[in-house]
């Protein structure tokens, strides 16, 4: 079952540009601290987030990264991308998507 009032979420984000969308606009995301959250998809690679954990902790930073049960392809039919990294580059969308993400 996919959390659509999550999806919805990052669908406003992206509606609103507050969205960095795949690996690269991601890193470039975290290296100018625009990020607040860091999205991961169900099936995104263990690499992927190695690589987003190693640039968090080498930015000293305290942004949250979260595996979603969404795979890549339920994330393209709500941005409509398929990507398996998203960072969220707006602090009150963030809130948002990380609370709906701990309710579950």
């Amino acid at each position: 079952m996919t959390n659509s009032k999550l999806l919805s979420l990052l669908g406003l984000a992206k509606k609103a540009g507050k969205l960095s969308l795949g690996h690269d606009a991601v890193m470039d995301a975290l290296a100018r601290r625009k990020a607040h959250l860091i999205v991961l998809a169900a099936d995104a690679s263990e690499r992927v987030e190695r690589e987003m954990k190693r640039e968090i902790a080498f930015r000293q930073s305290s942004i949250p990264l979260i595996r979603i049960s969404e795979t890549m392809e339920q994330i393209g039919y709500a941005l409509p991308h398929k990507v398996g990294v998203v960072s969220v580059n707006d602090a009150s969308f963030a809130a948002a998507v990380l609370n709906r993400y701990e309710e579950g």
